[in-house]
């Protein structure tokens, strides 16, 4: 399947807007309004979420670059300079997501009941996030596979795609992470509104996380350790992590269980 569409969306002489960063922006944003919309029909705080968010997208970006590349070293030992252009494909999912959630989580140490739900909001927004940012990715070519020739396997006829190289069908890998994206977030905003507090929060990271070490050896990323890629390494702590935050709830009936809409007399009152 030949894609004869370009990578750059729009051009103003020297700056040039390309898919991968504007849906890449276009699912931040996307994500962060309906957390915030959810967060008012659930009665949380959103002024706790946005400090946490202030927080947490920075620290995220900044420990994404350095996941993406110590993933990568054996390149920027070579290309050195390169280290410091902070492109949007150039960005580890895993290592943003995970030290983005971290900061979040320690601004909201305080009260880990509204940390645990805030978590369960924003879960199914980040995967559409997700989803979109690898459209975008999708259509700029960046991240494609390895090659195949399977009827569905992509080529770029744009010499500005992001693409490996050129006549060379390739696994879309992108898009399998779009379509899991788009899956866990259908399934997250379908699940039971009585669920207790964290299991969707950890039934993304335990999906999520799966559906990367999965998709791995369809991948470019080079092996980082035990033959695993970086992304499969922090995937595979994310698992671990998401299994144990999802199921402690549930190995305690009502100790974390809300009632939907519902909320405490100080969320009350910050909600809004």
């Amino acid at each position: 399947m030949i894609l004869p569409f370009s990578p750059v969306l729009l051009a103003v002489g020297p700056l040039a807007m390309r898919w991968f960063g504007v849906l890449a922006l276009v699912g931040l944003g996307l994500a962060v309004w309906l957390s915030l919309r959810d967060l008012t029909r659930a009665r949380l705080s959103r002024k706790a979420a946005l400090d946490g968010l202030t927080w947490g997208l920075p620290a995220g970006l900044l420990v994404g670059r350095l996941v993406h590349v110590l993933g990568w070293w054996d390149y920027y030992l070579m290309h050195a300079a390169e280290v410091w252009q902070f492109d949007v494909d150039g960005i580890s999912v895993w290592g943003g997501l995970l030290a983005g959630a971290a900061v979040f989580a320690a601004r909201l140490r305080r009260d880990p009941l509204r940390r645990r739900r805030i978590f369960d909001v924003v879960a199914p927004n980040a995967a559409l996030a997700i989803a979109v940012g690898h459209v975008g990715a999708f259509l700029e070519g960046a991240g494609q596979g390895l090659p195949s020739d399977l009827p569905w396997a992509t080529q770029y006829a744009s010499p500005l795609a992001a693409t490996p190289d050129f006549g060379v069908p390739r696994h879309p890998a992108q898009l399998y992470e779009a379509l899991v994206g788009l899956a866990l977030f259908l399934v997250l905003q379908a699940l039971p509104g009585r669920l207790p507090a964290g299991v969707r929060a950890g039934a993304f990271l335990v999906v999520y996380g799966l559906a990367r070490v999965a998709l791995g050896p369809l991948r470019l990323d080079p092996a980082f350790l035990f033959g695993l890629q970086m992304e499969q390494l922090l995937a595979i702590g994310g698992v671990a992590f998401g299994a144990v935050y999802g199921l402690l709830p549930l190995l305690k009936p009502g100790a974390a269980r809300v009632r939907p809409g519902r909320a405490t007399a100080a969320e009350d009152s910050m909600a809004a």
